[in-house]
């Protein structure tokens, strides 16, 4: 219980940074050195870090595990944002009919459905099947859990 409570304050602290962050502050460090300004971490990193730690607990990975299963999390990740990147250019340039923008929706809704059944093939290979579907549930429990507090109007903190 201690733990998931210094978990839980962790993250806390985490998304008050974001939240502060977000309101505006100092500009980014200056690299003397290479003459390039140095990037602080984006809020989207912040978050996905945020969201790996959610999943990392709830998945009780061995080291062995962990160490097989983020690279290829990661992979799925990336493949995922690449269709939701389609899917949204496909939003924005939306045909009046609507018909082939409905035809192209359905693809990608069938091309997430791919991915995940190729990853769940994958995760299965690093650990028990139980474990793998608990990645996909992790993910929906952490977008909902986030969801519900926005419409509380809470602070946007990551489920614990």
């Amino acid at each position: 219980m201690y733990k998931l409570t210094r978990i839980v304050l962790i993250l806390l602290c985490m998304c008050a940074g974001l939240m502060a962050n977000a309101q505006g502050g100092r500009p980014a460090l200056q690299n003397r050195g290479m003459g390039n300004r140095m990037r602080k971490p984006t809020v989207a990193k912040r978050f996905e870090a945020i969201k790996k730690g959610y999943i990392s607990q709830r998945l009780a990975l061995t080291p062995e595990q962990a160490a097989k299963f983020w690279p290829t999390y990661d992979e799925y990740q990336d493949e995922l944002e690449y269709v939701a990147k389609l899917r949204k250019e496909n939003n924005a340039n939306a045909d009046p009919s609507g018909t082939d923008q409905f035809d192209r929706e359905l693809s990608y809704q069938a091309r997430i459905t791919n991915l995940q059944k190729h990853y769940y093939g994958e995760f299965i290979k690093i650990m028990p099947p139980e474990k793998a579907n608990l990645v996909f549930k992790s993910e929906r429990d952490f977008k909902f859990e986030l969801l519900r507090r926005l419409k509380e109007g809470r602070e946007a903190t990551p489920p614990m």
